[in-house]
Formats: structure tokens, sequence, C-alpha cells
């Protein structure tokens, strides 16, 4: 899925594996501006207010904080930022806790590639988007 914007959503991206988070700005840069890429949550507590940014892209676990407090800080504060998570945490409870402390999406990182640009696009247009898990074939 790739639609054409008026104006592309600027994109916060959070993820405290450099690696990961390069590839990702790579995937995204060429269709959205991507205004940050930073690796703690402290860092997008800080930045956000100036950057401003359509959507903050925050994965669970960033070392400092946990994207679920950097999320309910940026709540607190009035911040009407949308956020997706994209993590690797599968589980319902997650996704669940995801979308209690006010996210719009929720993207497993094992299907970011097929996932993430249709999260954002939903989530920018004001829908919410979570991936959902293949059918396990464990007995």
């Amino acid at each position: 899925m790739h639609t054409q914007f008026a104006t592309p959503p600027t994109l916060l991206l959070a993820d405290d594996n450099p690696a990961l988070l390069a590839n990702v700005v790579e995937m995204l840069q060429a269709e959205y501006r991507v205004v940050a890429a930073l690796s703690s949550g402290a860092s997008v507590l800080e930045e956000i207010g100036v950057l401003s940014p359509d959507i903050a892209i925050l994965d669970i676990s960033l070392g400092d904080l946990t994207g679920f407090e950097v999320a309910k800080c940026l709540r607190a504060r009035g911040h009407r930022v949308k956020i997706i998570f994209l993590t690797v945490h599968e589980d319902i409870d997650f996704v669940s806790a995801a979308f209690d402390i006010g996210a719009s999406g929720y993207v497993f990182k094992s299907r970011v590639i097929e996932d993430l640009t249709k999260a954002i696009e939903i989530v920018f247009n004001g829908g919410r988007f979570a991936s959902r898990s293949l059918p396990s074939t464990e007995c």
C-alpha cells in the first residue's frame, strides 16, 4: 500500500538498536519526512516538542525508559502526536496495553516490511492498526 500524500506525515522514530533504526529510516525516508531517529526515551521527551511530528514510532524497549513510559509521559504533557509501537513483543497483553495508553498503531518487528507503511497511512488518516500474528504450527 503506497499512497501519495499532499503533504507526507512527519515521523519521529525511536529504537535503541542502531542497525534496526537505520534500516527503518532508510525504508521510510523516500515516502515520509523522518524528522528524527533517536535511540532513547529521554531524547524523545526532549525533542518531540520542538520537532512536532505527526507520528512517533516507538520501540517498547528503549533502554532508559520503556516506550509505554514515553507514551504515558507524552499524554500527560498533552502531546497530540499519534503513536505507533514497533516492537518484538507479539503478545496480546502488550497490544492491549499499548492501545489502553493511547497508541494508534502496533506493528510487530517481524512484520515491519509488510505492515509499517500500512500502519502509518491508516494512523495518519485517523484509524487504528495492529499487526496480526501468523497462526502457530506448534502442537
